[in-house]
């Protein structure tokens, strides 16, 4: 892997000739090697939604040993300066490359026909388009079976959610951490509190405190990082590691939790790249083989009858038996979404901008 500033990469662009856009070749050579870019906006940690990125692109080059080079650049926050090392990769050959973020997807969505001697991936984009294929996990998937875990673990009945934004991820997580908790305890609320960022130590700490002085006993949320569990660890109520175990830090009350593996997107789409039938797709996996959503740890203290409610819904929503946005569900003011006997489409659960009844709390105004 050649993993370089952003710095460090313009003065290597700058170096060498730019190639002209000449199409791209169906197969690679049985020697030749598959050039593969990414473009972090944040810094790579060791945690957070940059590390499981960079997770799957190792896991990418674990996979296909000797076959298969990656440049990562990190830290690159302006859009702009993305767009321009966007084309500076394939420009220096690299026939597969990714974004890592939703804010990147409007860009790729306008460079990448203009680009035909790459291909483009962008994680958390919203539907495929020309030279571009989209992936995103069905975080809601996760977020149910952990809240079978907060409805059990609850002594108040209240469980809290520190919000990041309140884009459909987000609010269908919401909705679906209820919904699971609900299944096995019908009395539990959930009260949420906007940080209105996706990483902000002392915005996640303040609404930790918040949830907490409203009774809430079992935490999960959005942004992606311990600080929200190690803030409700200080006060003695449980947390749940939302889209990453954070365990290492968290040891003594983080009760489940659940991570983001994106391995098989960029496996796949490497893949195609190699023999030569890539496609522009959109990709929606959740929990399962080859999935972007796993199950990962669980306290000592949580008791083995609701490890095994989780498994079983967990097996269940594999199955396609156990469908989280099937009805009968009522929003905040009562008024029925999904009737009973029916389920939501996947656009209609993508497109997400309603609370479900028992939410406690409104949505942030754009």
């Amino acid at each position: 892997m050649k993993f370089q500033s952003r710095r460090d990469f313009l003065k290597t662009a700058a170096a060498g000739s730019l190639i002209a856009a000449t199409g791209v070749r169906p197969l690679l050579a049985a020697d030749e090697v598959l050039k593969v870019g990414v473009i972090h906006m944040g810094p790579i940690s060791d945690t957070g939604w940059e590390y499981f990125q960079a997770n799957a692109w190792r896991a990418l080059e674990s996979a296909f040993p000797g076959k298969v080079k990656v440049t990562a650049l990190e830290n690159v926050a302006q859009i702009q300066d993305c767009e321009r090392l966007f084309r500076q990769l394939s420009a220096q050959g690299h026939k597969l490359i990714f974004g890592t973020t939703f804010s990147q997807y409007a860009s790729l969505k306008k460079l990448a026909p203009t680009m035909p001697n790459s291909h483009f991936e962008c994680c958390a984009g919203i539907a495929a388009g020309t030279n571009l294929g989209v992936f995103e996990a069905r975080e809601y998937e996760g977020a149910y079976v952990t809240g079978i875990a907060a409805g059990r673990m609850t002594k108040s009945n209240v469980l809290g959610w520190v919000g990041a934004f309140p884009v459909p991820q987000v609010i269908y997580s919401i909705n679906a951490f209820l919904l699971g908790a609900r299944s096995v305890n019908p009395d539990v609320v959930v009260k949420v509190v906007w940080a209105n960022a996706w990483v902000d130590p002392a915005k996640e700490k303040d609404a930790v405190a918040a949830l907490v002085a409203q009774g809430a006993d079992v935490l999960s949320g959005s942004p992606n990082t311990p600080v929200q569990g190690l803030a409700a660890e200080e006060k003695g109520v449980w947390s749940i590691g939302n889209t990453g175990d954070f365990s290492r830090y968290v040891k003594k009350k983080q009760l489940v939790s659940y991570e983001l593996d994106w391995s098989s997107a960029h496996i796949s789409a490497a893949k195609a790249v190699m023999e030569g039938n890539w496609k522009p797709e959109s990709t929606w996996l959740g929990l399962g083989e080859g999935g972007y959503v796993k199950m990962t740890t669980s306290s000592p203290e949580l008791p083995e009858s609701v490890a095994k409610e989780m498994k079983v819904a967990e097996d269940a929503i594999v199955a396609g038996k156990l469908k989280v946005f099937a009805g009968e569900i009522k929003d905040q003011s009562g008024k029925v979404k999904v009737a009973a006997g029916q389920e939501l489409s996947e656009n209609d659960i993508k497109g997400m901008t309603w609370l479900i009844d028992g939410v406690q709390g409104t949505l942030p105004q754009n």
